[in-house]
């Protein structure tokens, strides 16, 4: 793998990680955490959407969701239903734009959403048998898919597109943001992402 192509990857997961970590704690201070993954999956559907434009082989989504749960990992409690959301949202991601190619991106954005919701309340309800998710049972899978899921592919049917032209205007004046050279460009991406990094590990060291 080259040195770029993991320079993107820790980028972009460190931008993902942040927001599950900053945002998703702030959603929760606030008493939504009911419909927290409503924005937490559209900023990461986001994210991978404009990594896709540097990053298109198959399977980076899914990388840049593992390290995006390292990083959170390092600055919140661990919770399984929280890793196993963003681990979901990285492997559909990658199965929808990756392999079964829908020409629309708004409907591609909508499949990977219903996908990952409903993988997601399944297992976690049926398989893993989270303590929260069995005590409520069918009703709160049925509403995780069908409210939370539809709400969450309504924000991202319009979000993707958008975002997919972003990516390409980015690509268009930026090609290798991720090489490492001293240029404003690249040299700018790389202090970021270290900064991104040292800020997750300067909030997790205070816990060891």
């Amino acid at each position: 793998m080259k040195k770029g192509c993991i320079l993107g990857i820790l980028f972009f997961s460190g931008l993902w990680g942040i927001s599950e970590a900053k945002l998703g704690g702030l959603l929760y201070i606030a008493g939504l955490q009911d419909y927290a993954a409503i924005p937490l999956t559209a900023v990461a559907l986001v994210i991978l959407t404009i990594a896709r434009a540097y990053l298109p082989q198959l399977g980076m989504a899914t990388l840049i969701a593992a390290c995006a749960m390292l990083y959170k990992f390092l600055n919140t409690p661990f919770f399984a239903c929280h890793f196993l959301g963003i681990l979901l949202t990285g492997i559909c991601y990658d199965l929808v734009f990756g392999v079964f190619r829908i020409k629309s991106r708004a409907l591609s954005a909508v499949a990977a959403v219903y996908m990952s919701y409903a993988l997601f309340a399944v297992l976690i309800t049926y398989i893993f048998r989270y303590d929260y998710w069995v005590q409520t049972g069918l009703g709160k899978v049925l509403h995780h898919i069908g409210v939370s899921g539809t709400l969450t592919a309504v924000v991202c049917a319009v979000l993707v597109p958008l975002s997919f032209r972003l990516g390409e205007r980015l690509k268009a004046g930026l090609a290798s943001p991720f090489d490492l050279r001293i240029q404003w460009a690249p040299g700018s991406i790389s202090l970021v992402t270290a900064g991104l990094w040292v800020f997750g590990l300067a909030a997790f060291i205070p816990q060891i």
